[in-house]
């Protein structure tokens, strides 16, 4: 992250404490049918245990809705298949390497990167260059004491089996698993050193991350999405904005039902142009934050 970017969101954070002090808002939102409501929750799908509890607005959408709908049905999975498919994805097909994927002076200056956060890159030689990227990351995170466990989604899925809830997911950890495998292994190559360069800052980025979600920030979140992919565009459509065109039909199909529901997904989608919120009030749905 550079200096303009530091001061930019060291600016944003100001403002929004001072919008936050006034209208105490969180990252959730609501919209209506007939005779429901469906609330929208961005998500991180990685926390602490130091975050809970959550904010009453969380706990009351959630206390008011019927139903749970994530971006995957996590109360679903089959961890031995998921693992098979993931592995099948993972890694590279036979005769390939990281190295050879990357180029030599790719391949080095992400070594180099690599080591500065305490990783040996060979580890991954046998892998795609997206799992080797997400693989560092999650290790970062889990050392910084953020868990997939005690994640939003985890949450709320453990609070919705004990009370008997509809659990229902946008798609399934297959087409998750598929988004990276179908990037060309040139922008998987991009994408492992993009994230391998922000790697030093992720403590303190991960930090604000979860300060601004709190304060339902997001204009945060909206800058932050425009810095990672701002300069991908091709990027941004595969992991964004085309799961959130394929996934506002099955959103406007709750808005039909007589029951409240709660969507999860992660807060990138819910932000910024082309995101969930936008796509819908573009369809003439109005969303309020609360």
């Amino acid at each position: 992250m550079n200096v303009c970017r530091i001061a930019i969101g060291l600016l944003l954070c100001a403002l929004s404490l001072l919008c936050s002090a006034a209208s105490e808002l969180h990252c959730v939102w609501e919209i209506h049918g007939k005779h429901n409501t469906v609330f929208l929750l961005g998500s991180i799908h990685v926390l602490r245990a130091q975050d809970y509890p959550l904010a009453p607005a969380l706990q009351n959408a959630y206390e008011n809705a019927k139903g749970l709908v994530m971006e995957i049905n996590l109360g679903e999975l089959d961890e031995a298949a998921l693992q098979t498919d993931m592995l099948s994805a993972a890694l590279l097909p036979d005769g390939m390497t990281l190295p050879q994927v990357m180029g030599r002076e790719r391949y080095a200056h992400a070594s180099e990167l690599a080591r500065a956060v305490g990783v040996d890159l060979s580890t991954f030689d046998q892998f795609a260059p997206w799992f080797a990227a997400e693989a560092i990351s999650q290790t970062q995170l889990s050392q910084l004491g953020f868990e997939p466990q005690q994640g939003i989604e985890m949450y709320f899925l453990g609070r919705a089996q004990h009370d008997h809830k509809s659990i229902a997911g946008l798609e399934t950890a297959h087409d998750q698993i598929a988004l990276f495998k179908a990037l060309s292994l040139d922008a998987q190559a991009d994408y492992l050193v993009s994230s391998l360069s922000q790697a030093h800052d992720l403590p303190r980025e991960v930090g604000a991350m979860v300060h601004a979600w709190q304060r339902g920030d997001s204009a945060w979140f909206e800058q932050e999405m425009h810095s990672e992919f701002g300069s991908d565009p091709a990027l941004c459509d595969s992991l964004l904005t085309a799961r959130n065109r394929k996934w506002l039909p099955k959103i406007e199909a709750l808005l039909d039902a007589d029951a409240n529901y709660l969507v999860i997904v992660g807060t990138g989608h819910l932000v910024g142009p082309n995101s969930v919120i936008d796509l819908l009030r573009k369809a003439g749905i109005s969303a309020t934050q609360r």
